[in-house]
């Protein structure tokens, strides 16, 4: 997979030069709330995407940066636990200064992506329980909860059931206005 761009957005895969502002994103407090624990030594976010590289060479996973038309970093999202005919969605965390609407338009993307580019019929996406407002968003993209556990709640949504809602959401999220 390479660089996708989508409604002004693009999408690079992440290198091993990410690693600090992968870490600058993950362990800022106002956005790590809602994600798994990452360690802040940069020496092992190295090591992760190493192991993260390997795992997208055999097309297991994607990890994204989410960036402008001028390079500027924005976010992340990633594409994991490849299945037959699913995906699931994770890893999405956006700088507090992001342009108005990226980070939505980064998590359809990826959406689109896993439905596209990967031929999935499902997408699966775990979301805190607190962390209310991605439940509220979620729930509004016809995603079904299909289990949830203490810290989680887990939704499915299926590529027909995305597509159909997708086409009443506001226009202006799919213009192609550049960052």
């Amino acid at each position: 997979m390479k660089m996708i761009s989508r409604y002004g957005i693009c999408l690079r895969l992440v290198e091993e030069a990410d690693a600090e502002f992968i870490l600058a994103l993950r362990t800022n407090p106002k956005l790590n709330q809602y994600i798994s624990h990452t360690n802040p030594n940069i020496s092992d976010q190295i090591n992760w995407i190493q192991k993260y590289k390997i795992k997208e060479e055999q097309g297991l996973e994607y990890y994204f940066i989410s960036q402008d038309q001028k390079g500027n970093k924005y976010g992340t999202i990633r594409i994991y636990n490849l299945a037959d005919r699913s995906f699931e969605l994770g890893s999405w965390v956006f700088m507090p200064n992001s342009p108005l609407g990226m980070a939505v338009k980064t998590h359809i993307i990826g959406i689109e992506t896993g439905f596209e580019q990967l031929n999935a019929d499902f997408c699966t996406i775990s979301i805190r329980k607190k962390n209310t407002g991605v439940v509220r968003y979620i729930e509004g993209l016809n995603a079904i909860l299909f289990s949830e556990d203490d810290l989680d709640f887990h939704f499915t949504i299926s590529k027909e059931n995305f597509y159909n809602r997708k086409e009443k959401l506001p226009s202006f999220l799919f213009n192609r206005h550049t960052y």
